[in-house]
């Protein structure tokens, strides 16, 4: 009986054995399938960083076209601010010869006011 004991106790343990190397198969195959799920979803984050990569990327291309169109708009305003500049310098010399021509012409007026009083008493 001994043997027989020994060969039961043998089963026995090789039963439970079994049913852990079962345990431990289904903890490694739950395992595996967490494993498989943030493989995939690091995988779809991957696509995903990659997407906003390339919009950041137009984003900062789009944003260094405007700087450019505004220093282009800038040129252009301190261009058109410098030509009204330059009118209104014109504009004032302008105005200063009209002013020396008028008084040019007033002199000139009375000049010949006085030539022709001069005249009228040489006239019989």
């Amino acid at each position: 009986m001994q043997i027989k004991e020994r060969i039961g106790g043998i089963q026995n343990s090789t039963q439970e054995t079994v049913s852990e190397i079962e345990e431990i198969t289904v903890a490694i195959n739950s395992v595996n399938e967490m494993i498989e799920s943030v493989a995939a979803a690091v995988e779809e984050q991957s696509v995903t960083t990659k997407e906003i990569a390339g919009n950041v990327t137009q984003a900062a291309q789009g944003i260094q076209e405007v700087t450019e169109n505004v220093t282009q708009s800038s040129t252009v305003a301190n261009e058109i601010a410098k030509d009204i500049a330059d009118v209104n310098q014109s504009s004032s010399e302008m105005s200063n010869s009209s002013f020396q021509v008028d008084k040019s012409a007033e002199d000139l007026n009375q000049l010949s006011d006085e030539l022709r009083k001069a005249v009228e008493q040489f006239i019989i």
